[in-house]
């Protein structure tokens, strides 16, 4: 067997944009898999096709090195080279799974749980009040969430702000993150958990006035508390509270992310696989996370085809926590996976699947309806 071809198109969810990718074979057998984000993705993808064409495609592993290593001039150590090398990537495990008949928790050794729990991100509300976050977590939990997320940076309103450019924040903003934050923590139930995120919006000093206002409610996390960039600034806020600190959806590849794991920059470590490079790199993060006694729960905003193949990687994680879910506002999120015997996520859980490969079959009547205007289905 041998790769014939790479295809791509993008499909118009809600909010983003989702860029599927397909691994042809000379026998017919084809491996779908999910590229985060559509910015250049296309191009590179056109690249990628040279380097495996002619390929055997059971070796998922040396052909990502392959494409890692043979793009590295033009900068696949970040950024779009790896947002393309992350699709191509899972489609290749999907593959390989096809092909010998397993799950992809299977290849990668195993699991240790057959469900996973899902967090679900509550979108900032409309009027931005305490009362409306409170609202926005208790709908999550009417829909069975054990974990949900708010988002607080920016909640206060515009006039409490005194200077949009930079990354500090007013005694009012400060005191409005906390208000919105103890408001969605009281709206919860006893044994249901909530994270916040900061989306690296700010200095640490400040990021730290708002960690020390959360200190007397026990959430799970704050999350992105600072620039991404910057690893002392996001260790500072970790070595001063007593409050959780996750990072990581910002980073590239395996290697980007060690120098959090190793200083312990951060307590929860967020890759997001189908974004980072893809499904070994984000086994090697799990096992650089366990073996350093930190918590891994990725970042994930993709469609079934990316999230199932999250899932099967954080089913193989001893260190586990909980995977994000941002198909809420999608009404046909679920229904993109084809005879999958109901919800994909179900109440707050996704069962990881037994099928070959990732295990999700694209339900290609219903993603032609909503591809982006101008793409052409890759028959």
């Amino acid at each position: 067997m041998k790769i014939t071809g790479i295809k791509s198109v993008m499909v118009q969810g809600i909010p983003w944009t989702w860029t599927l990718v397909k691994v042809e074979t000379d026998e017919g057998i084809c491996g779908i898999g999910e590229a985060q984000l559509p910015i250049g993705v296309r191009d590179i993808l056109t690249r990628m096709e040279e380097l495996l064409v002619g390929e055997d495609p059971r070796h998922p592993v040396r052909l990502a090195q392959k494409i890692y290593r043979g793009l590295i001039g033009a900068g696949s150590s970040g950024g779009s080279i790896v947002l393309a090398l992350s699709g191509v990537e899972l489609a290749l495990w999907d593959l390989h799974g096809k092909m010998t008949g397993l799950p992809l928790w299977q290849l990668l050794g195993g699991k240790y749980r057959d469900r996973v729990r899902i967090y679900a991100d509550t979108a900032r509300p409309g009027d931005r009040s305490p009362e409306a976050y409170a609202d926005g977590v208790r709908q999550r939990v009417e829909a069975g969430y054990t974990v949900v997320k708010v988002d607080i940076d920016n909640s206060a309103p515009g006039e409490y702000r005194k200077d949009p450019h930079n990354r500090a924040l007013s005694r009012p903003e400060v005191e409005y993150m906390s208000a919105v934050s103890h408001a969605a923590y009281e709206a919860l139930p006893a044994d249901v958990e909530l994270c916040l995120d900061m989306h690296w919006s700010y200095q640490p000093a400040d990021a730290l006035r708002v960690a020390r206002r959360l200190e007397d409610i026990d959430i799970l996390w704050l999350e992105d508390p600072t620039p991404p960039e910057n690893l002392d600034a996001l260790k500072y806020v970790t070595d001063h509270t007593s409050v959780p600190i996750a990072c990581g959806e910002n980073h590239w590849m395996s290697h980007g992310l060690r120098p959090m794991i190793e200083n312990r920059a951060a307590d929860i470590i967020t890759p997001d696989i189908p974004r980072f490079g893809g499904v070994q790199e984000g086994k090697k993060v799990a096992e650089l996370c366990e073996l350093h006694s930190l918590a891994f729960a990725p970042h994930n905003i993709c469609t079934p085809v990316g999230t199932v193949a999250s899932a099967h990687v954080c089913a193989n994680a001893p260190n586990f926590l909980a995977l994000e879910h941002h198909g809420l506002d999608c009404p046909w999120w679920d229904d993109i996976a084809l005879d999958w015997g109901g919800p994909v996520v179900d109440r707050g859980y996704i069962t990881v699947p037994d099928r070959p490969g990732i295990g999700v079959e694209l339900n290609e009547e219903l993603l032609r309806a909503h591809l982006v205007p101008g793409e052409v289905w890759w028959d």
